[in-house]
């Protein structure tokens, strides 16, 4: 099968596009034929080693989580799916695991979903880590209707999920993003559009009852400036030492940090899904790379700062007849 791996920890340079032997699926697991795979930030971290104590260091190695495709094959003891059934899922890459960017995935049936009708593989891949880290960040802030909330990086591969979310929620939004991509934050459903410089998040005199951090990086200053008592901030990013913060901001100022850790509960998968076929949810994708360019992926998510999400295509492999 094609490919596109790598051979060491690091950038592009370290990464090839070739041929790897087909997996072959086990009793509970399926073989996928892979049309799509989105390009998060843990993919191109993990690619570049910062995990690398718990991805493990078995080399050549094929990255990425998020996948849409085909099944072609199911193990013995797979009963929920058939051959011909259009999936998409994701699956960890951390512990030598193999990923998405290939032509053919062997992947546990418990990382699966049919792909709902209307939705592309494009649109698949680009759902699980982001939409789903949206939507566990806003459950953990506890965003409902009436809700004032802050959503830090709204353009962005979460931030555009977290605003859809909210507003879908009957939240009222506003979101930090660059002038250039203020009318796009708009078109996602965002009430309000603001700047992300220092000044700009020291001047504002608005609070808000909840501040979802897609970007991950907002100084502990600005967030305890723009939260209300009582409210609650989520990072992407996990909440760096000292942890002796989060107890002091609970204590001294009664608002809570935590984190917005991707879930995959049953019920999260189907609210995504229930509010993509209400037409309240949709995946921005502005940049599609086929699998041969995956390194120009790669290079634009780590460094470019894209709008919404980067997927990766991939070509036809000729198999047998199902």
């Amino acid at each position: 099968m094609k490919a596109y791996y790598s051979t060491a920890y690091g950038g592009s340079e370290s990464s090839v596009y070739g041929d790897l032997p087909d997996p072959s699926p086990g009793v509970n697991h399926l073989l996928v034929e892979v049309k799509a795979v989105s390009i998060n930030q843990v993919d191109w971290k993990i690619r570049r080693g910062d995990l690398r104590f718990i991805s493990g260091w078995k080399f050549p190695r094929i990255f990425g989580s998020d996948f849409a495709g085909i099944i072609r094959e199911t193990g013995k003891e797979v009963m929920q799916f058939k051959p011909g059934d259009r999936v998409y899922g994701t699956r960890s890459i951390l512990f030598n695991r193999h990923g998405a960017l290939a032509q053919l995935r062997a992947v546990d049936q418990k990382c699966i979903r049919v792909i709902p009708d209307g939705m592309s593989f494009e649109e698949a891949a680009a759902l699980p880590i982001a939409a789903l880290t949206a939507l566990n960040g806003l459950r953990k802030c506890s965003v409902k209707a009436g809700s004032h909330v802050l959503i830090n990086g709204g353009t962005g591969g979460v931030g555009h999920f977290a605003i859809q979310i909210a507003k879908a929620r009957g939240a009222i939004v506003t979101t930090t993003c660059s002038a250039s991509n203020r009318e796009l934050a708009i078109s996602f459903g965002a009430d309000e559009v603001m700047g992300y410089s220092p000044g700009e998040l020291a001047a504002t005199d608005r609070k808000f009852d909840a501040v979802m951090d897609a970007y991950g990086k907002m100084k502990l200053e600005y967030v305890c400036h723009l939260l209300k008592r009582g409210g609650t901030y989520a990072s992407t990013l996990f909440i760096p030492p000292p942890y002796l913060s989060i107890i002091l901001v609970r204590m001294v100022f009664g608002k809570r940090l935590t984190a917005a850790n991707m879930q995959k509960r049953p019920e999260d998968w189907k609210e995504l899904e229930k509010l993509f076929a209400e037409g309240s949810l949709k995946p921005f994708i502005e940049n599609i790379f086929p699998l041969e360019k995956a390194a120009d992926a790669f290079d634009l998510a780590e460094k470019g700062n894209p709008r919404g999400k980067t997927i990766v295509t991939v070509p036809e492999m000729k198999l047998p007849n199902l």
